[in-house]
């Protein structure tokens, strides 16, 4: 099931670079507008065009944005696929779910139709390797109650919409953006690598009015008896809820929590039961302007397991490999533990089936490992770490998710 994609303070910018937004002709953003780190803006003012927001060239704003940004892409581009369509969308009607094509890319000519089903809270995400390209007789049509809010389209490279193309929803482009002339965009325009470029557009940022509250992956593993650290995401209009009670059930007991400054509750639930459970998180209490109180969470599935073997692991996240993303874009840590302690052990870690690095174990029985992941690397969800005690190959697994907020 698609969730909604946090863009904390990105989510007011209608058009946001990486190093530069170029205009041409008089485009109007209702929205924000910026550019960061080091980047320029051109084409907004008298004869060009016009931001209803604040234009923010390199300052902490935008900055800021461009972080959160980073973070909703990673988050977009982990959620399971529901279903491999088409590359052609046009023609086509679809209903909530998360999409990506055999070829890893998308094509709009023609209209495409995404149907909610009568659910305003519905998610729809389209994930691409490569790129997103629209032709002039690309549109996206809403049906039953379907929102440009809940749209979202997570480009591995860059995307270029036709002339005269309509386009609803938000992109996430790892890469640039191209508008050509008249495209029109219910939505967001927003680059993390490099620049967007407009030619007399109309970009309207869609209006957010209803809470949203996210359970995060699951650290794991989960396992009888041990508390287990979950984690929810309480948004308003798409920008984090401060101080907002919530309350995690799925376990042995409720456990209440309070949210921080990026919106973020964290509680520890204890399972008895090993097999099949489920964790929702409910804001009981939140002083914003949306209807938070009441609002709950969808169900996320997760699986109990029996006490753990001599061999265990510990959940990891990757960020981003700055200042410099030299060798690898990403990076990890990932941590085994053997248990009793022993010293001198060679653990091999793996990250999709591939060994990423091996590390020793100390005298407490830790080996750690800083890996270096790629792009492809980062979407999987697990690692494994594998060693050689006493003769007999062991081995565990853990959780591999995004950094949030991000390092």
């Amino acid at each position: 099931m698609a969730t909604l994609v946090p863009l904390g303070t990105a989510a007011t910018f209608g058009v946001l670079a990486n190093t530069a937004v170029t205009n041409t002709g008089p485009t109007v953003v209702t929205g924000d507008l910026g550019v960061s780190p080091a980047g320029a803006v051109t084409g907004f003012g008298p004869g060009g065009g016009t931001v209803t927001g604040t234009i923010h060239v390199n300052d902490a704003v935008a900055a800021q944005a461009q972080t959160d940004l980073l973070a909703g892409y990673a988050n977009a581009l982990v959620q399971p696929v529901t279903a491999t369509v088409p590359t052609e969308l046009g023609g086509t009607t679809l209903t909530p779910g998360v999409y990506n094509s055999a070829s890893g890319t998308f094509g709009l000519n023609g209209t495409l139709t995404l149907d909610a089903q009568g659910n305003p809270n519905a998610v729809f995400i389209f994930k691409t390797n490569t790129t997103l390209i629209t032709g002039a007789t690309g549109n996206v049509n809403l049906i039953n109650q379907a929102k440009s809010a809940n749209v979202f389209w997570q480009v591995g490279s860059s995307a270029t919409l036709g002339i005269g193309s309509t386009l609803r929803g938000s992109i996430l482009a790892f890469t640039s953006i191209t508008a050509t002339t008249g495209a029109i965009v219910d939505g967001r325009l927003l680059a993390l690598g490099a620049a967007v470029t407009l030619d007399t557009n109309t970009i309207t940022v869609p209006a957010l009015s209803t809470c949203s509250v996210v359970v995060q992956p699951v650290a794991g593993p989960v396992v009888v008896g041990q508390p287990t650290p979950v984690t929810a995401l309480v948004t308003c209009n798409g920008l984090p809820v401060s101080g907002a009670s919530v309350t995690f059930n799925g376990g042995a007991a409720p456990v209440p929590a309070t949210t921080n400054g990026s919106g973020i509750a964290t509680g520890f639930l204890t399972f008895n039961t090993a097999g099949p459970a489920t964790v929702t998180a409910t804001v009981t209490a939140a002083g914003t302007g949306c209807a938070c109180t009441g609002v709950v969470s969808a169900p996320l599935p997760i699986t109990v397991t029996p006490q753990t073997g001599p061999l265990s692991a510990s959940p990891a996240c990757w960020r981003v490999n700055l200042p410099f993303p030299i060798p690898s874009l990403f990076v990890a840590t990932l941590t085994a533990t053997l248990t009793p302690a022993q010293a001198g052990v060679t653990v091999t870690f793996y990250v999709s089936g591939l060994p990423v690095g091996t590390a020793v174990t100390n005298a407490a029985g830790v080996a750690t490992l800083n890996a270096g992941l790629s792009i492809l690397q980062i979407s999987a969800s697990t690692y494994t770490a594998v060693a050689t005690v006493g003769g007999v190959t062991v081995q565990a697994t853990n959780t591999l998710r995004p950094c949030f907020p991000p390092a």
